[in-house]
């Protein structure tokens, strides 16, 4: 009994439980990990890095103006009467497909599937196996609560770090794919891989967050369904604030087909960390040596720090809760 009390205490992590872990999620992780990796891949190589809207040249406008004989008054009549504003056209010709994108998959598509396994494998490796009993066959082997913990959370980490790689590699590659395509139809395109390799480290973050406050839940709570309600609850919550918060873009809000207002629901959720154009900023100014005026900003560093800071400790409490917890062996 000695013997079996030592081996628990030294013991960090359980390779069989590991190993038992991998059995039971390797396939909802192979077939999630690939379909993020392909929405990389289709919106890279169905889009590249073209704009939504060309820029309008003033003086092939004032030609034609001048051609059919049209007076200015008429034509700005006419637009104002269509709902388009001098401002709003001058913000449509301005408005960036890659500034967009970096929005719509890097916080929203992209997150998505990598979100839904966060919430299954969360739930899974903990609070899913007390539920059922399991846990008490666990336990009653030479390993204690604290090695199940660092085990299952260290497979967790360790899980969503490979898929993010993966995630990372697909998706830079495609890009540089379509920036060769692009570049063979004549068009001046320039590729900054690390612009992308950042977006996917704030992506890896988010999930970094979730996956503590998931994981955190799981442990917190004898019931799978409490556990899903409290994890899942609050990672679903957070993406949809996420996409109701694109409706209060400063794009969006321009050309017309967002509202200010709305960017308040940022604020209600963990994607919003995510600065896309902090780092997009970065990168140019860094990589391209652009002349943009826009001041340089490292606001994605710290945000980035916070969400490993929440992350841990969700993932701690979490934890501590589970080695205290009475459980229903």
């Amino acid at each position: 009994m000695e013997q079996v009390a030592n081996k628990k205490r030294k013991e960090f992590i359980s390779k069989p439980l590991f190993s038992q872990s991998l059995k039971s999620l390797r396939l909802i992780w192979l077939i999630l990990t690939a379909g993020a990796a392909l929405i990389f891949i289709i919106v890279n190589l169905a889009i590249g890095s073209k704009n939504i809207f060309t820029n309008i040249d003033m003086n092939s406008v004032s030609t034609y103006v001048k051609d059919e004989d049209i007076g200015w008054l008429k034509v700005l009549g006419l637009l104002e009467s269509m709902g388009f504003s001098l401002a709003r056209i001058q913000a449509m010709s301005q408005l960036d497909l890659n500034s967009i994108l970096a929005e719509l998959i890097y916080k929203i598509s992209g997150v998505l599937l990598p979100m839904i396994y966060v919430i299954i494998a969360s739930n899974k490796l903990v609070a899913s196996q007390v539920n059922d009993g399991s846990m008490a066959y666990v336990l009653s082997t030479p390993t204690n609560r604290k090695t199940v913990v660092r085990t299952q959370y260290l497979f967790l980490i360790l899980s969503v770090i490979v898929m993010y790689v993966v995630i990372t590699i697909f998706s830079i590659g495609s890009e540089g794919i379509s920036t060769l395509i692009v570049k063979g139809l004549g068009k001046e395109v320039k590729w900054v891989p690390v612009r992308t390799l950042l977006f996917c480290v704030g992506s890896f973050a988010a999930m970094f967050a979730l996956s503590g406050i998931c994981f955190g839940a799981s442990c917190f709570f004898n019931k799978y369904n409490n556990s899903i309600a409290v994890g899942g609850g609050i990672s679903v919550l957070s993406f949809i604030c996420c996409i109701l918060g694109l409706f209060g873009n400063e794009a969006f809000v321009a050309v017309g087909i967002g509202v200010k207002t709305m960017y308040m629901f940022n604020y209600l959720s963990l994607f919003y960390l995510i600065d896309t154009p902090s780092m997009s900023t970065f990168c140019n100014a860094v990589f391209l040596k652009s002349t943009d005026l826009t001041p340089l900003c490292f606001n994605w560093i710290w945000e980035m720090a916070i969400l490993f800071v929440i992350g841990a400790i969700f993932a701690y409490i979490g934890g501590r809760r589970f080695i205290k917890k009475d459980l229903p062996l």
